[in-house]
């Protein structure tokens, strides 16, 4: 039988009319596996343990689960905001409990000479937090205290901020007494004034220490409105401390008719009006909230309300981001073909970690290419060169926007959202000149030039671009890919589209073998078979091979097929009868990034 069947069985005897199907002569490989990742860090609220990996098909689930401002939500949003149609998955990893989160503060004052001077007029305090824009209205008469007040409610009112805000309640008034040399004799009284509030103890032998005098006027003076009266029997002091924050102009005294000797009035703290600072705090414990973006009057023409002033103390001092091989971040993905993926951490630890599993998932024999993006925090140019400098993968995209307000995860992650769906249409088309919503551009004065942008990409950066409305925009993706494995120039990786039009090759050549060739024998040529054989052969491969080929020409994918047919070397392997082997020298097609001209004229 020179036709091989596979269902209907060789030795069957009952009479049946069987036909089976076979998809050999109609193969379409159709469109890529496509799936992005986005790895980060929730709220401790949401998970304290390093989580699943998970669908996310809305802004609210990414809330949901992880919590409102978390980094790993927003990053979700991030990219989200850039396609809705691409397939995304998400990967918590838990805050590391040790690490102190990142904190930062605004401090209010207000010109003038008075004890608390207050504003002349109302306005609006444009603050913007990590991107974010957060105007808080304040009114003529407020001191800089309640404008601290107004601007901490209105941080924690927009949930989706990273960081919470807390104000300073403010001094109270506090005054002590040190008493001491008390020589306990009959009719003699102490006397505590406040102000017109004047309150007596009688004194008597039996009142022989420091302690119960004190006791006494502590008494005597419970029912005061104004200040909590408290004797301080370890240390011999009487402490009056006013109930509310404010500044204070009480009169107070302590006298007594008795042998005694009563320290002066001593003011340890002056009094204050309600605290001018707000104590910014990051959700998520780490590095993460290290350099997060606070600023205000970002916009044209925005300017404080006549008299205050602000003055900024930056996002610092948190600890170390949880480490990704803790989480087992490769384990949760194994099985998993992710495509692209984000990372919410900017640690070198990290970023390695996450490279090893992409290197090994670049072989030949995983061969499920992927490629991570990272980015930084605000950041000088210096800040974003120097750590390209350090990295040298084909795997590895640093998407570079100094001086931008939006944090490093939301611009990585929007980055990847803008260019995602594009890649997987066309993996060759340059993914340049794309707008990349949900990043807000640097001021004006902070935008980068031709030279800082062209410094950027020879580090290995992938650098956004400002147009003049503020919006942002793709310039040319490259990755960290810089030298080869002898420590020699190379810029056979440099491109992403290089990368990914690699990928799709590889992965279209071999379904499109596994598809039409599942269960194919193998003989060289010349041999003899039957037409309903399915056997490959060297010549049959290489016409294979030719025609598609010439099929990723079509698609703009490569060129020069006359060329390619010349070249392709499809042989049977001398070592291994069971094996064919194929050289496919692809001419990659380019992108069209630069034009040179020139003009000459009479």
């Amino acid at each position: 039988m020179s036709i091989s069947f596979e269902q209907i069985p060789a030795d069957n005897m009952y009479p049946i009319f069987a036909t089976e199907f076979g998809g050999s002569m109609s193969v379409k490989s159709g469109a890529m596996p496509w799936k992005n990742l986005i790895v980060g860090q929730p709220l401790r609220s949401k998970m304290n343990e390093n989580g699943p990996l998970t669908l996310i098909t809305s802004d609210e689930q990414a809330d949901a689960l992880f919590g409102s401002g978390s980094q790993l939500a927003l990053m979700c949003k991030a990219f989200r905001k850039n396609t809705k149609s691409s397939e995304l998955w998400a990967l918590p990893v838990a805050d590391d409990s040790t690490a102190d989160a990142a904190e930062g503060s605004l401090t209010f004052e207000i010109e003038g000479v008075e004890e608390a001077p207050k504003l002349a007029a109302g306005g609006t305090v444009r603050l913007m937090i990590s991107g974010q824009p957060c105007p808080v209205n304040v009114s003529a008469g407020d001191s800089a205290g309640v404008v601290a007040s107004k601007v901490a409610t209105a941080i924690n009112a927009k949930i989706n901020l990273p960081v919470i805000a807390t104000s300073d309640p403010g001094a109270k008034a506090k005054y002590s007494f040190a008493v001491s040399a008390y020589t306990a004799s009959d009719d003699k009284t102490a006397t505590l004034t406040i102000g017109s509030s004047v309150y007596t103890v009688n004194l008597s032998s039996s009142d022989s220490t420091i302690s119960a005098v004190l006791t006494k006027v502590e008494t005597a003076a419970a029912g005061n409105g104004k200040f909590n009266v408290t004797a301080d029997t370890e240390n011999n002091k009487l402490v009056i401390e006013a109930k509310n924050v404010g500044t204070d102009s009480t009169t107070i005294s302590l006298e007594s008719t008795a042998t005694i000797t009563i320290g002066n009035k001593a003011v340890d703290v002056s009094g204050a009006n309600p605290g001018n600072v707000v104590t910014l705090t990051a959700k998520n414990l780490g590095a993460c909230g290290n350099g997060l973006d606070i600023r205000w009057n970002h916009n044209q023409g925005e300017v404080l309300p006549s008299g205050l002033g602000i003055t900024l103390a930056a996002m610092a001092n948190g600890g170390a981001d949880p480490l990704y091989e803790d989480a087992r971040v490769k384990e949760t993905c194994s099985g998993n073909w992710f495509n692209m993926v984000v990372i919410g951490s900017a640690d070198t630890d990290n970023v390695n970690y996450i490279k090893e599993m992409l290197d090994e998932r670049w072989t030949a024999i995983v061969q499920q290419t992927g490629v991570m993006c990272f980015s930084l925090n605000g950041g000088a140019e210096t800040d974003y060169t120097d750590k390209a400098n350090a990295l040298n993968s084909q795997e590895i995209v640093l998407a570079a926007l100094p001086k931008s307000p939006t944090s490093g995860a939301e611009k990585a992650s929007a980055l990847f959202g803008c260019v995602a769906p594009k890649a997987l249409n066309d993996p060759a088309k340059p993914l340049h000149n794309y707008a990349v919503a949900g990043v807000v551009a640097p001021r004006r004065d902070d935008r980068e030039d031709y030279y800082g942008n062209n410094r950027l990409l020879e580090s290995g950066c992938a650098p956004m671009v400002a147009a003049e409305d503020g919006s942002v925009f793709t310039s040319r993706i490259v990755t960290t890919y810089k030298r080869n494995a002898q420590g020699v120039q190379d810029k056979s990786f440099l491109q992403l589209e290089t990368v990914l039009t690699l990928s799709y090759l590889r992965w279209d050549w071999n379904n499109y073998l596994a598809l039409k060739y599942p269960q194919a024998k193998l003989a060289p040529d010349g041999s003899k078979y039957g037409k309903g054989q399915q056997v490959m052969t060297p010549s049959l491969g290489k016409a294979e091979l030719i025609k598609c080929y010439k099929v990723w020409e079509e698609k703009g994918l490569v060129y020069d097929s006359a060329g390619f047919a010349a070249n392709v070397v499809v042989e049977l392997d001398p070592e291994d009868e069971y094996a064919m082997n194929f050289l496919i020298p692809a001419h990659l097609i380019k992108q069209f990034f630069v034009s040179k001209t020139k003009i000459v004229h009479d």
